[in-house]
């Protein structure tokens, strides 16, 4: 099943509210999105043999908005290479007074918990016969060498005709992949280029209309002028047709990028494609969801599945033969720019989010590559300076400060907002991209607690308690007491990562001076209620005060015999 960015972790908003005096806590239904604020982009450096290098720091990178130098507020090293470090996160004293009852044994006990999800996405709207079958074939040998236990595996289609959730059965896979074949394609005759008839729909390039007339001539045999209108008529059609397409991929890569995000662990997505032409309005499109993908930690990883392509200038259009040389060489021209731009977007995708885009040599060898992430990616992070909400292309460029010559892989750049993004749309964005990521924050010390209870052989109901430590909240005077909000969301996922439901509740505290250390000290117990079946679950918990200054989130594990 594929999640919309927009995630509505309650089925209904709940108004139910707790009120205990100074502390009340109401529920809530949470609406997370995305905008641009703060600018992921993620940077490869390679050595001349081609493998990534981790040895870089910080201050070693210089990037560039529009030329403009940006200071780099965020600095993260990632990818295979990278050391795992479980329960990161500084140690603290438990208060006494706000310690909770010890776990039921049950509720401890430790799952096999995914860390990695790989969605392998072959694009059967474009491919030919045979390149799909030689990629499902490398994919199904990739596969067939066992899916790891931290890993799961989901298959889909650009066509939207095949697919398969994240799964650790490779039955059910190799049984899925058999089922990929390739759309069969439109037939225009006479036949005309989708890239040539978007040039003369949208860009009102006449020497198109000219070259498709001069096809239309040689496969009808018919006069210029009636050719004129049959030739306007085919690439109206080829035009709208191909859009439609273009933008039925688009939302299928987007969706991917969606289900992805949603995962708690490494996101890898592996699109087996010739790759394909996006008319203007898709490539901000695409920016948008390059960048989703980047503040969601998803790396895309492309295969050009068709290996080297050449055009030959001397073959023209299928079906009839043209007898100008000049049309011929159009067709050609038009052909290779096409080919041109549809590999533009392969390598937006993998570059844009610290990916590798690599072409047909040794299908098996590469797809296991793809599917792993780089040993190294960088992620610098910044805010652009008087950035205006115009909706405009940022382009970017990074280098190392050193000037060492290596070749450096980072996106080329982003898309402006086309509107400020208010201080609601900003938490919701901000608690949403933490939700949906693996990383714990400490800027609020967060503990877990879980507990269940068997409602029948294959039913439990499940408590997740959260203890939020709030001595270092900060609040504010008014009205003679200590104001501060906290939301806190707990999101609860199953064994193969698929996120089930969740809850958001938010914790208003109104503290008087003379309770206040009290309170301070007993901190902020939240719990959350689930009826669940038996097996694995992954706990997400997610704090964040009301001005967006500090940030908690913790994982936990639980399973349910």
């Amino acid at each position: 099943m594929v999640h919309s960015w927009t995630f509505v972790l309650l089925a209904a908003a709940l108004a139910a509210q707790t009120q205990t005096g100074e502390i009340t806590t109401r529920e809530e239904t949470p609406n997370f999105h995305s905008s641009v604020n703060l600018v992921r982009v993620p940077v490869v450096v390679r050595d001349k043999q081609g493998h990534a290098l981790g040895n870089f720091q910080k201050q070693d990178f210089q990037l560039s908005d529009r030329g403009k130098p940006q200071y780099v507020s965020q600095f993260a090293v990632e990818g295979s290479a990278m050391p795992q470090i479980v329960g990161a996160g500084p140690a603290r004293p438990a208060a006494p007074e706000t310690e909770l009852p010890a776990e039921p044994a049950a509720a401890t006990s430790k799952a096999a918990v995914p860390t990695r999800f790989v969605a392998f996405v072959f694009d059967d709207a474009h491919l030919k016969l045979d390149d799909l079958m030689n990629a499902r074939k490398a994919a199904l040998q990739h596969i067939e060498q066992g899916i790891p236990p931290q890993e799961r595996i989901a298959l889909l289609t650009l066509s939207g005709q095949v697919s398969l959730e994240f799964t650790s059965d490779l039955a059910k896979f190799r049984e899925t992949l058999m089922k990929v074949m390739p759309v069969p394609p439109r037939v225009h005759f006479p036949p005309a280029n989708f890239y040539a008839a978007d040039q003369w729909l949208n860009r009102d390039n006449r020497d198109v209309l000219a070259m498709q007339t001069a096809i239309t001539v040689d496969c009808l045999h018919i006069p210029w002028e009636p050719a004129v209108g049959i030739a306007q008529a085919t690439l109206r059609a080829v035009a709208d047709e191909g859009r439609g397409d273009a933008a039925d991929a688009f939302h299928v890569l987007n969706n991917v990028v969606r289900l992805l995000g949603s995962m708690p662990g490494d996101r890898i997505m592996v699109l087996a494609s010739p790759g394909m032409y996006f008319p203007d309005e898709l490539q901000k499109e695409l920016g948008e969801s390059i960048d989703r993908a980047t503040r969601s930690g998803v790396i895309i990883n492309t295969l050009d599945a068709r290996g080297v392509h050449t055009i030959d200038p001397s073959v023209g259009v299928s079906g009839c033969a043209l007898t100008l040389p000049r049309t011929q060489q159009q067709v050609a021209r038009y052909d290779h720019d096409e080919i041109a731009a549809q590999g533009m977007i392969l390598l937006d995708l993998a570059h844009g989010t610290g990916g590798t885009a690599l072409s047909q040599n040794d299908l098996l060898a590469e797809f296991n590559r793809l599917a792993n992430p780089p040993e190294y990616v960088y992620y610098l992070g910044f805010y652009p300076k008087d950035l205006r909400p115009d909706g405009r292309f940022h382009e970017i460029k990074v280098t190392l400060a050193n000037g060492k010559g290596l070749p450096v892989q980072a996106r080329k750049g982003y898309w402006a907002p086309n509107h400020e993004e208010d201080a609601a749309s900003t938490a919701s964005r901000e608690i949403g991209e933490a939700v949906f990521s693996r990383d714990e924050m400490r800027d609020l010390p967060i503990d877990i607690r879980t507990e269940f209870f068997k409602t029948t052989a294959d039913d439990a109901s499940l408590t997740v308690t959260a203890h939020l430590d709030i001595r270092q909240l900060h609040l504010h005077k008014q009205d003679e007491r200590n104001r501060g909000d906290v939301t806190l969301v707990c999101a609860l996922f199953d064994g193969n990562g698929n996120y089930i439901k969740g809850t958001q509740k938010v914790v208003e505290l109104r503290l008087k001076d003379e309770t206040l250390d009290q309170r301070l000290t007993r901190g902020v117990t939240v719990s959350s209620d689930f009826d669940v079946k038996s097996g694995p679950y992954t706990i997400r918990v997610v704090a964040r005060d009301a001005e967006g200054r500090q940030m908690a989130a913790a994982n936990g594990v639980v399973e349910i015999p």
